[in-house]
């Protein structure tokens, strides 16, 4: 799920969001480095408060930055700006629409993966 200040008009994340990823082991954030309205680093800030505020442990389980749009940047200033204010985690710059950088997100998440006994096929 994609969460931003913008598409909750202010209001927060949600309970019902909240208590759904809580269940997740490994969260990685999904930021609009185009939107000039909310910022990334911005959005950043206000998301680990909310997550913080709901239950600490959340903040903990981020494991990433994925710095979307990168497509509609002049300049790589603001990935440098986001990798700055947040030296804690590694910070990926792709272009969903153009299909760039995927990979490098493939293989940063792969070490976090883990199998669910659920998701098993019966024999």
């Amino acid at each position: 799920a994609v969460v931003s200040t913008q598409s909750t008009g202010g209001r927060g994340l949600g309970h019902s969001f909240l208590k759904h990823i809580e269940r997740s082991q490994s969260l990685l954030y999904v930021v609009d480095m185009a939107n000039e309205d909310y910022p990334a680093v911005e959005t950043i800030s206000i998301l680990q408060k909310e997550l913080h505020a709901f239950n600490p442990e959340l903040v903990d389980r981020i494991i990433g930055i994925v710095a979307n749009k990168i497509d509609l940047l002049s300049s790589p200033e603001r990935i440098l700006e986001l990798a700055k204010a947040y030296p804690q985690y590694s910070v990926i710059p792709i272009s969903a629409m153009h299909s760039r950088n995927i990979s490098s997100v493939r293989d940063f998440i792969e070490p976090y993966k883990t199998r669910n006994p659920d998701d098993e096929p019966e024999e």
